[in-house]
């Protein structure tokens, strides 16, 4: 190769397919894109795309997901017990800072190179306009109930029936009665405009989210293994390790930004419920023993649940 050649090779981006499996209507998909353009002066470019397809999201570089259920990722799943973070800006946080004190996050999720945790903003229960508004544990009692495998146990425990179905079939089986009510986040209920018409009621706990989903951004092996090594620190420092990093700040309050548009558009549209302090006890109290096996069972597979739980705790504590 003559020396034009070689810094024409030089000078050329990489481009790199940045795929959003869920779009949520947040932006920092785009922001972490425009972030690595930035510092790395153009010399990495993104293309991007979006949906389901197994095809699409195996050839892409960069996927954003949602690693929220199955059983690989035993310390994650711990994100998702109830009433525990208050928003996506502290819970963000603290996800970017549990990653970089226990090495068995980082383990676990090591399948992926990871460049960007947060967690998903404020998380409700929304009921049909058959089934009615959920105010009460009575209220929830047998309704059918669009779950998660982490979260399971909790459903069954306040008396309803988990089920699982395709995220892009909640909408339609509330339409036809095969679901009563749906675990999601206020944002995609936007997104599917639920409060317009199928299920206008959404449950929430004011200071404490339903259940919260972790948000990944990662790059397939290959791929980071093949960049530079200045801009592998470069995406490095962006994150995802630390509470103070730029992705989980940004992320945080991405998500919580959106997350009063939609509030007001559920509030427009639809009635939004929050449960009473003396109901939340009781709801509490139900789910107890399922949220102590939960960590019980984390620490049985050789990993150190409770502690990764106290100290998740005492982090929501210090950023809130």
């Amino acid at each position: 190769m003559n020396s034009d050649a070689k810094k024409e090779s030089q000078e050329k981006p990489i481009e790199l397919v940045f795929h959003n499996i869920h779009d949520h209507g947040v932006e920092i998909a785009d922001m972490w894109m425009n972030e690595v353009e930035t510092r790395t002066s153009g010399r990495v470019r993104f293309m991007k795309s979006s949906g389901e397809d197994p095809g699409v999201i195996k050839a892409a570089d960069i996927v954003r997901d949602v690693p929220a259920v199955g059983e690989r990722y035993h310390l994650l799943n711990l994100i998702q017990i109830p009433f525990i973070f208050p928003g996506s800006t502290v819970g963000s946080r603290v996800i970017a800072q549990l990653y970089a004190e226990f090495s068995e996050l980082r383990g676990e999720l090591s399948d992926v190179k990871v460049v960007g945790l947060g967690i998903g903003a404020l998380m409700a229960i929304f009921s049909s306009k058959a089934w009615g508004p959920i105010r009460t544990l009575e209220d929830f009692k047998g309704a059918r109930t669009r779950s998660l495998p982490p979260i399971d146990g909790v459903i069954e425990a306040l008396g309803a029936k988990p089920l699982h179905v395709g995220y892009f079939e909640i909408s339609r089986l509330l339409e036809t009665g095969e679901l009563d009510a749906t675990v999601l986040g206020i944002l995609p209920a936007k997104m599917f405009k639920l409060a317009e018409g199928v299920a206008p009621y959404c449950t929430i706990v004011e200071n404490r989210s339903i259940t919260m989903h972790p948000m990944r951004t990662f790059m397939r092996w290959e791929t980071w293994n093949r960049l530079p090594s200045d801009i592998q620190e470069i995406i490095e420092r962006i994150g995802p390790a630390g509470s103070d990093c730029w992705f989980a700040v940004q992320s945080g309050a991405d998500a919580d930004n959106h997350l009063r548009e939609a509030l007001e558009y559920i509030k427009q549209n639809g009635e939004l419920i929050k449960v009473s302090p003396e109901e939340l006890k009781r709801w509490r109290q139900l789910i107890q023993p399922n949220l102590d096996s939960a960590v019980s069972a984390v620490e049985a597979k050789g990993l150190p649940g409770r502690k990764f739980f106290n100290r998740m705790i005492e982090l929501v504590t210090e950023y809130s």
